[in-house]
């Protein structure tokens, strides 16, 4: 089984940074269109069983229009609505990785939106059953989840917070060190094969 250690630097970030463009290519055309960041954002709405209508569910939808907007203006290259994996690669290592302040304000809100929906209780907390319903809207294993959910969890508290959460979300995008927790943001990215049929297994 290949390690963090095993793999060049560069090809490491654009492995995790091909998984994300998979989870966010919701109709699974190659592409990524503003279509499918909604459709993505309706999914972990409707798996978190949130209404369609509610604060939460309507900041979390705003957080994905901003983040569109955001990226859109860094990555669609040529303006035609679309954004390609190779845009969407070139983007994420030569910009966001090395510039951190788009990255905040890129991702930081949309952070902030998801763990307010996670945490239904509003108890200021994401616990290990509300991350993995998270995860479920992206496609994500119930094993994996939990795999993720432990590592995040730095302090040991038995959930996450919004800034465990921030800084997985930091490390995942930008992050070429192995032993980066965030690397396990959606579980063992370092199994054999992450790929079946076209389709992302983390």
């Amino acid at each position: 089984m290949p390690t963090p250690q095993d793999i060049p630097a560069k090809d490491f970030l654009n492995r995790k940074i091909d998984v994300c463009f998979k989870h966010g290519d919701q109709d699974g055309d190659g592409k990524m269109t503003v279509r499918d960041i909604y459709f993505l954002a309706v999914r972990i709405i409707a798996e978190l069983a949130e209404p369609i209508d509610s604060p939460k569910s309507q900041a979390l939808l705003k957080s994905f229009e901003n983040f569109w907007h955001g990226v859109s203006e860094v990555m669609d290259i040529n303006r035609d609505g679309v954004i390609t994996p190779l845009e969407w690669r070139r983007a994420l290592t030569e910009g966001f990785a090395k510039e951190p302040k788009k990255f905040e304000d890129g991702f930081r809100p949309l952070a902030q939106a998801l763990f307010d929906l996670c945490d239904k209780d509003g108890s200021g907390k994401v616990t290990q059953q509300e991350f993995a319903r998270f995860h479920k809207a992206f496609g994500t294993t119930s094993e994996n989840s939990a795999i993720a959910f432990d590592k995040l969890d730095r302090d040991g508290s038995g959930h996450l917070s919004v800034d465990e959460l921030a800084e997985a979300w930091r490390e995942y995008y930008t992050s070429t060190d192995p032993n980066a927790r965030g690397n396990w943001l959606y579980g063992d990215i370092f199994q054999p094969s992450i790929w079946d049929d076209g389709k992302v297994k983390v």
